[in-house]
């Protein structure tokens, strides 16, 4: 067999060949409340924050589609190499605690669990996370372990890669204070400077946002407050325990390919080991790495009555992976390479065949995610300017996923303002140049305040029809309005 390195090379192509063919075959919409298309929206607008999130998502999707045309596989190839990035940085975190072997099991094992497959196919400010977290985990060890300014720079710089994809990464920073602390191998490092370098390098990268942040009356904090709904003590126990069983049951299948893959007379107590190390604490490293995330979110979730989303923590299966790979060597298991494989290629090929198969099932029972046609709205919108004005749509705004996603499906030439408040969702755009311009409002039938909010801009309402024709699918047209602007040089020249 190929070495180690190679192997886990070629585990990380499989898995983002796998990945990108799982996100093209198995939808032909986005998500449907619209956050892939809205961080590509966002993108079109380099700004140090968002009014929802901090910038890394819609960074990512600004650079990516700078080179990479916009289309459900340019989307879908990006979430695959994005967690692709994450399991590679896993692998050097792995390296830090287990031989290379193990650490290739480490890598396969998390490359299995939700949080890094199919939840990480919707990218946004969660899915981000995916690919910051574990390299962060990766150069925090590097540093405590070597003490290098190099390990010292790198993880500053990531850790605040992580915060600018979501604040929920401050659990991350918390998790990375308590190893330090309370991992006696790593607690005297704080004598030195190395540590105290990442800290600044952390604040440093963090201060323009943060200036941003707090310049905002209506940014990510305000968002944040208005969204929060306080909960009961008891409500907020039974979503502290379901964040908690969330992220054991998405272990499940992992925890499978481990007891496949490990061998010799120890190998069912090493696995059970391995599998009951989430209960049984160690002030070690990869416990602490893989559990204080998740005890700090449920006692935060208690004390304050969040309300937690387990898809916040879509990156800590990484850490799991690697507490239940390090308990099972110590168990005394040897590891079968050839069995890991075996089991790797058979579910790959059973995700691979069952990704169009979920396509299907879903276009039978008409599921919008499937039958929506934003793609042909789109065209039909981008045609109909085309027609009267003889040029591409520039802008175009309305109902937020609608307007976003036709954004994104006119590769981008239609660019995307707010229609409810532009000096806080889009403050980048100058919207005398819109009406310069011209553009189109496009509104859901069912969306009243879009409807009314269009009409401040344009009288010239239409009505238009299209329907998704796909692998031999006719659906159902849908209805919708738009409202057209008029570019300033034609009112000119009617008058």
């Amino acid at each position: 067999m190929p070495g180690i390195h190679a192997q886990i090379a070629l585990l990380l192509l499989g898995h983002v060949l796998l990945w990108t063919w799982v996100g093209w075959s198995s939808r032909s919409n986005f998500d449907l409340p619209g956050d892939m298309v809205e961080a590509y929206a966002w993108g079109q607008g380099w700004q140090w924050g968002y009014f929802k999130h901090p910038p890394l998502s819609a960074w990512v999707a600004a650079l990516w589609f700078s080179v990479v045309p916009e289309s459900h596989f340019g989307y879908s190839l990006l979430a695959a190499v994005n967690s692709a990035i994450g399991l590679a940085g896993l692998a050097l975190l792995a390296s830090e605690f287990v031989p290379r072997r193990w650490v290739l099991l480490c890598v396969a094992m998390a490359s299995l669990t939700p949080g890094i497959t199919s939840l990480a196919l919707r990218f946004n400010a969660n899915a981000i996370l995916v690919s910051t977290w574990p390299l962060a985990m990766a150069l925090f060890a590097r540093l405590m372990n070597r003490g290098r300014p190099l390990d010292a720079v790198l993880c500053g710089v990531v850790c605040a890669l992580a915060m600018l994809g979501k604040y929920y990464s401050g659990v991350l920073l918390l998790t990375l204070l308590c190893c330090g602390l309370l991992v006696p191998e790593w607690r005297s490092r704080w004598r030195t400077a190395a540590p105290w370098l990442a800290c600044a390098v952390l604040a440093a990268c963090m201060t323009p946002h943060l200036l941003w942040l707090l310049a905002q009356t209506d940014g990510p904090l305000q968002y944040a407050a208005a969204a929060r709904v306080p909960e009961s003590t008891g409500a907020s126990t039974m979503r502290a325990l379901h964040f908690l069983l969330s992220h054991w049951a998405s272990s499940i299948l992992g925890f499978a390919v481990l007891a496949f893959a490990l061998v010799g007379q120890r190998r069912g107590g090493a696995w059970w080991q391995a599998f009951s190390s989430l209960v049984h604490p160690r002030w070690e490293a990869v416990w602490l790495l893989g559990m204080v995330p998740i005890i700090a979110t449920m006692l935060a979730t208690v004390l304050t009555g969040a309300r937690t989303a387990s898809v916040w923590g879509l990156p800590i299966a990484a850490g799991l992976m690697l507490l239940a790979v390090s308990r099972a060597r110590d168990a005394g298991a040897s590891l079968s390479l050839p069995r890991l494989w075996r089991a790797v290629i058979v579910l790959w090929t059973v995700v691979a065949l069952a990704a169009p198969l979920w396509w299907l099932s879903r276009a039978r029972v008409d599921s919008p995610g499937v039958t929506e046609p934003r793609a042909e709205l789109a065209q039909a919108l981008d045609e109909a300017w085309r027609s009267e004005f003889r040029r591409p749509l520039p802008w175009v705004s309305g109902s937020r996923t609608l307007a976003a996603s036709t954004s994104f499906y006119t590769g981008g030439h239609a660019r995307y303002w707010s229609l409810w408040s532009p000096s806080i969702e889009t403050p980048w755009v100058d919207t005398d140049e819109v009406r310069r311009s011209g553009g189109i409002v496009v509104c859901a039938l069912d969306d009243a305040p879009c409807q009314t909010m269009a009409e401040s801009w344009s009288a010239d309402r239409r009505s238009i029809q299209v329907a998704k024709r796909v692998a031999g699918f006719e659906f159902a047209p849908v209805r919708y309005l738009y409202y057209t602007l008029p570019p300033e040089t034609t009112l000119l020249a009617l008058h």
